[in-house]
């Protein structure tokens, strides 16, 4: 089993949901960028909510700035684009996220397509359960469809965490993924932050973060900035 945090030249966007080494569950989320534009963005960190924003003074654009999490008392979601918002919006009519990520298609950012990455949890004290992690992506060969590869798991173990990221290629030849795959995390939640930002190329870094999820609230974080 591979770790959380090993280098991939051109990741995107990244998300992980899990538990570290000592059962703490937690989740880790980073942005990648090219263009001035992507890299001219932080995470703001709200009680309840995650927002990526515009730091160049410039117009909003929906691929780039939304909302990144959110929270309730008992549960998480995650992701890279205003699907966070839609999904949060329908969490109290469509509990179940492989369901609904069905309803969802890739960005609008042709040829790219990026995957659209989403991952969802419910969370007692230490436990993570109903944990699934998945996608909206163009489908190999037929760009036209999507397809929605997902990952559920009824509670997460001690040390592993469900990953995925939006690319898995070079800055230069960018191959899509959105594919989750279960990570070993031999590690605290609170060095997760600085392994996966010393595992992103320099050029390429906008922000991490990874946030404890044993309280209410996004009240304990680690975050880093270009």
């Amino acid at each position: 089993m591979r770790s959380l945090g090993e280098s991939v030249e051109y990741p995107g966007r990244g998300l992980a949901i899990g538990r570290d080494a000592d059962g703490v569950p937690f989740f880790t989320y980073w942005l990648t960028g090219r263009s001035p534009a992507s890299q001219s963005r932080e995470l703001v960190v709200h009680e309840r909510e995650i927002v990526v924003r515009d730091t160049s003074g410039g117009p909003t654009d929906d691929l780039r700035h939304y909302t990144a999490a959110t929270r309730g008392d008992h549960w998480v979601i995650v992701g890279n684009g205003t699907q966070v918002s839609d999904l949060t919006a329908l969490r109290p009519q469509q509990p179940d996220l492989q369901l609904a990520l069905r309803h969802l298609t890739y960005e609008p950012d042709p040829p790219i397509r990026t995957p659209r990455i989403t991952a969802a949890a419910t969370i007692t004290g230490f436990e993570l359960n109903e944990v699934v992690v998945g996608s909206a992506r163009a489908y190999d060969g037929a760009p036209e469809l999507t397809q929605h590869p997902s990952l559920y798991t009824s509670q997460v173990a001690t040390a592993t965490a469900v990953t995925t990221t939006t690319y898995s290629g070079s800055a230069a030849q960018i191959v899509t993924n959105g594919h989750p795959q279960v990570v070993a995390v031999p590690f605290t939640w609170s060095d997760l932050t600085d392994l996966v930002w010393r595992s992103l190329q320099p050029s390429l870094r906008v922000a991490a973060i990874t946030v404890r999820l044993d309280t209410p609230a996004f009240g304990e974080v680690r975050l880093q900035h270009r």
